[in-house]
């Protein structure tokens, strides 16, 4: 049998059949660096302590039997935000990498109250007469570099062309403004989460910084980097159909709440080793996340996913501070128009070009 308590599990049963032999043990768990960590101890064979020998067997068929992390795995469901043992029971709480972001209910309700509302004149984006359509793709050669990094909005889904995306965007107007040829190096992944990073972009990030500032040419810097992150590690909650059916309830509250918890933690150290490798007089812009289920329509979803993408905006301002970097908000920018500027009515949260060109626009205007 198994039965679960706060930071552990206790397993019973017996080994064999004629006869058998009862056995018992506690499994300690403990949630670290995104992974569950689980461990054997207090293992008792036919009322009598096992040997050093026989724990070291049977470690691996509990491993094999409780292997989480790799069930996860296989399933799709890579990225763990938050394990909590309770009194009869586990609690995960994930996102799925590659997984729809926004429920079929979600989007259907939004889609009807739109369609109530009437047809709405699609606004001009702003900043088309400040920040130009890109040329570059992802990368561009040149010593002088813009290193872009962050999940798919930085990797331009939602557009056909890398140029409509907000990185090469941001490019065209920083070459515009300064005069100068810059490099481009866009390292953006879709679906990447602040969980997820740390193994690829923030460390092929860093070695690029450094590589460039270390190689003995001071032309050969890192002189710009934008980062946006944040969107998976909390709106896969926002667009589930718990928090769709009731956004108060403990099993919405549950996902949100680690979301923003998970981000909070793993935020600054991204952000701090980033802005501590970068030369004095570089430029760092931290982008805050818009809210793909603003419409304006004022319907009560609005309210509730304002209220937490401002909490998950706050955490992000609090960062950029910290590091002194410039903060880029397309969350007023975007508000009220997730419906014209985003792909949001086909169940798709990124923006299309006019959102794409609002987000390079709240770049050009971060200070």
């Amino acid at each position: 049998g198994v039965s679960i308590s706060p930071g552990s599990i206790s397993i019973d049963g017996s080994l064999g059949s004629t006869p058998s032999l009862p056995f018992s043990g506690t499994i300690d768990v403990a949630f670290v660096d995104g992974l569950i960590n689980m461990d054997l101890r207090d293992v008792s064979l036919s009322f009598l302590p096992v040997p050093g020998a026989l724990r070291e067997q049977l470690q691996p068929l509990i491993d094999q039997g409780l292997d989480i992390n790799q069930a996860l795995s296989d399933s799709g469901a890579a990225q763990i935000q938050k394990f909590d043992l309770q009194p009869g029971k586990a609690v995960i709480v994930g996102v799925q990498r590659g997984g729809a972001s926004v429920s079929a209910a979600t989007v259907e309700s939004f889609a009807q109250a739109y369609q109530a509302a009437g047809n709405k004149i699609a606004p001009t984006p702003p900043g088309s007469d400040v920040v130009p359509r890109g040329s570059a793709g992802i990368s561009e050669p040149g010593p002088d570099l813009y290193l872009a990094l962050g999940d798919s909005l930085a990797a331009n889904v939602g557009v056909n062309q890398p140029q409509d995306g907000y990185v090469s965007r941001f490019h065209a107007h920083l070459e515009q403004q300064t005069g100068r040829d810059l490099g481009l190096l866009n390292l953006g992944i879709s679906g990447e989460s602040s969980i997820s990073i740390m193994t690829g972009q923030f460390q092929q990030a860093m070695e690029e910084i450094r590589r460039r500032r270390d190689d003995g040419d001071p032309d050969t810097r890192v002189s710009i980097l934008t980062i946006d992150l944040g969107a998976n590690d909390l709106l896969t909650h926002l667009g589930s159909t718990e928090c769709h059916l009731a956004p108060i309830g403990s099993a919405c509250q549950a996902r949100i709440d680690a979301g923003l918890q998970g981000f909070a933690a793993n935020f600054p150290d991204i952000v701090g080793p980033l802005a501590k490798e970068l030369d004095a007089d570089a430029e760092f812009y931290i982008m805050t996340m818009y809210n793909p289920f603003d419409f304006g329509l004022g319907i009560p979803f609005e309210d509730f996913s304002n209220d937490i993408v401002a909490r998950l905006n706050a955490i992000i301002a609090e960062n950029a501070n910290n590091v002194g970097a410039r903060l880029a908000d397309p969350y007023a920018l975007l508000g009220g128009n997730a419906a014209a500027w985003t792909n949001i009515l086909r169940g798709d949260i990124h923006p299309n070009p006019d959102g794409y060109q609002a987000l390079a626009f709240s770049l050009a205007q971060a200070r």
